[in-house]
């Protein structure tokens, strides 16, 4: 029951934990706002007309039941990782590239 929302919870469990393990740093508040703002409209036009046909269609037993739109709210935690790890990821890369030179 409800595999999607552990899923994303487990996953974000995980993103926090490497965030803190490895000091992992966010961008500034003004450029995630931006990249949320930005990733979340592209998301639900994208996402939402994906959901609205029938090409992705989801188990109605392995979700909350809460949608916006036809999103499920769990397709929203995927973006939060996205967020918060795609950019410290590259920065910690950066950060690593800057120390070999």
């Amino acid at each position: 029951m409800f595999k999607y929302t552990t899923l994303i919870f487990t996953l974000l469990i995980v993103i926090i934990s490497l965030l803190l393990v490895f000091s992992l740093k966010l961008p500034n508040r003004k450029t995630t706002l931006l990249m949320l703002i930005v990733l979340t409209l592209a998301m639900l036009v994208f996402d939402g007309y994906l959901t609205a046909l029938p090409i992705v269609e989801y188990n109605k037993n392995l979700v909350l039941g809460i949608y916006v739109g036809s999103i499920p709210i769990e397709d929203f935690g995927y973006l939060l990782v996205v967020i918060l790890l795609g950019p410290a990821l590259f920065e910690r890369f950066i950060q690593n590239e800057e120390r070999k030179k």
